[in-house]
């Protein structure tokens, strides 16, 4: 068994009015020495930028601390342009993106995006 290091971080949702306190308090967490920020992945829920937008967004704006779409929501996210957009992300940001992937939990909502269950 290997030892593993301690990570610490934060998460918090990505509303559309609470952008300028989610930069500021990524912002800080990076100056603190925190590791990673999470942001929820959603895009069915009205009143939220896309995780992943947002994601670049801050992780243009701070230095060392990674970003984390918690958790990527696999049934919206056709697997080519997700592997784009992280492939991406990761050139843009020095390596500081975190992939999680997840299945889908809230199936109505994932259907009324046109995606089949």
């Amino acid at each position: 068994m290997s030892a593993h290091d301690a990570v610490f971080g934060f998460g918090t949702h990505s509303d559309i009015d609470d952008i300028p306190r989610l930069l500021r308090m990524t912002r800080q967490a990076d100056r603190d020495g925190l590791d990673v920020f999470t942001l929820s992945d959603h895009p069915y829920i009205g009143g939220r930028v896309d995780a992943y937008a947002a994601l670049g967004f801050i992780l243009g704006r701070t230095e060392r601390i990674a970003g984390f779409a918690n958790v990527t929501n696999l049934p919206t996210r056709p697997a080519p342009m997700l592997a784009r957009t992280v492939t991406s992300l990761s050139a843009l940001s020095g390596g500081r993106i975190v992939l999680g992937m997840g299945a889908g939990g809230l199936w109505d909502r994932i259907s009324d995006m046109g995606v089949p269950r």
